[in-house]
Order: C-alpha cells, then structure tokens, then sequence
C-alpha cells in the first residue's frame, strides 16, 4: 500500500470567500477530513480509535499559500506522514490545481490521547507504520510553538453554541480560526490574504463556553489568542502572515 493518499474536489461557494477565493479554514477542513480517511483505510483511524478509547488530535499546524484557488476550481489534494516519534505524529500535505502546479502546502502534528483521561499515548505502541511512511517533505516550516502574545488587545468574545462542536464532542479546531479571522473588518480581508499561517491547539472546548479572544499585530504578521472565561486558560494560538491581494 503507497504512503500517499489523495483526494480530488471542486470547489465549493461554502469553500470560498466574497472574493471567491479558497479560504485558510476551508483549506484546513479538507486537510483534516483527507488525514482521517487516509489513517482508517490503513487501521488506526476513527472506527480502531474509537474501539480503544483512544482518539487522534491536532496539536500543531503551518501552511503556506502560494497561489490563490477560485470558486469551481478543481484542485487536488495528497498527504502522507513523514515521521513518528513517541508522543507525535507528522502529516504532510500538498494542494495542486489541474495542471499539478501547487497552490499550498501545509505540515501538521497529531497526537493520541486516551479519551476519557485526556492522557497522551505512545504512539508507535498503539499502530504499525510499517510501509507507512514517505521520506518527502511539504514545502512549509515545521509547526513551532507560537510564543505567548505580549501586549494583545480584546478583539471579541463568543459563546459556544452546538454548530461550533465536532462530532467529538468538543469545539471543531477549524473553529477557533474562524473566530479569530471574524474579528477583522471587512476591508482588510477584502484586500489581503492568507500568506502563511501557523496554529496550536492548546486546549479543548466545550458547549455553553464562553471565550474571549485578543490579537496583536507587528506589521503584516498577526498574532491572536483565544481565552476561556471560566478559568483563564488559553486554548489556542495562531499566527498569521497577510499579504496584500
């Protein structure tokens, strides 16, 4: 069985932005969605997690835009897992358009965590990777530890209502980058994109939560935080570099 699998899409009005343009949180979704599928079809996906208590979580993630995808564009996306450590997995994934030239890149970091004890496994105790892995690399910087804002200012705040969870039972993690992209105005997503973007997924969220969120800018690179009210603590961070359209 090849370590590559991919998936072929048109994209969708529901995938795009007012400027018919592929979004970052879209982009996120398909990567997601691709990852789970290719991890059930070699044994240690959703339906052998779900048996064993255990499930797959997002930890870290960084991608790159090279080239804007448009509404009813047919694209392409391959992924594959490049290494396994103990406590960490690393899953690589490439869009292209018709013609195979690449429009974005992205490295992601999983972990397994039991799912009632919410405690990290070993990874390779729990699934062979045996022929599993390709010994090729996405074009974007490893994910990395974003550092905590300095200085951030308030930029909004939400409730957590039942369209915000996963079928997990917890907050989507393509959720809380929407939150934070919603607390731009119209005019600056109008005319900048997504150039590169890093996120860590900090901690988990649940319904009927509320969350505060704050943004700090150095130039055209953003940085935002997201804060769970009940006990201060943060549960997500991202890192955004905008690039003029």
């Amino acid at each position: 069985m090849s370590p590559f699998e991919s998936e072929e899409y048109v994209l969708n009005s529901e995938d795009v932005d007012a400027g018919k343009n592929l979004t970052v949180t879209a982009f996120c979704a398909y990567m997601q969605n691709l990852a789970g599928r290719a991890a059930e079809k070699r044994g240690y996906g959703y339906t052998f997690m779900l048996k064993n208590n255990l499930v797959w979580v997002l930890v870290r993630i960084s991608g790159k835009i090279k080239a804007l995808a448009s509404w009813n564009d047919r694209v392409k996306l391959l992924t594959w897992v490049k290494g396994i450590e103990k406590l960490k997995s690393d899953r690589h994934f490439v869009l292209y358009d018709k013609d195979e030239n690449e429009l974005a890149c992205a490295i992601t970091e999983w972990s397994i965590i039991a799912f009632v004890k919410r405690r990290p496994q070993v990874i390779d105790k729990l699934i062979d990777s045996a022929g599993a892995l390709a010994d090729k690399s996405a074009d974007a910087a490893a994910p990395s530890k974003i550092p905590p804002l300095i200085n951030p200012s308030p930029a909004g705040d939400r409730k957590i209502v039942f369209s915000d969870i996963d079928m997990n039972g917890h907050v989507s993690n393509i959720k809380y980058a929407e939150w934070f992209l919603d607390t731009y105005d119209y005019e600056h997503l109008g005319n900048n994109y997504i150039e590169e973007f890093e996120m860590n997924f900090l901690s988990e969220c649940r319904f009927g939560e509320s969350v505060r969120i704050f943004r700090q800018e150095d130039g055209n690179t953003h940085y935002g935080s997201v804060v769970r009210d009940a006990d201060k603590r943060e549960v997500f961070r991202i890192k955004l570099n905008w690039k003029k359209l």
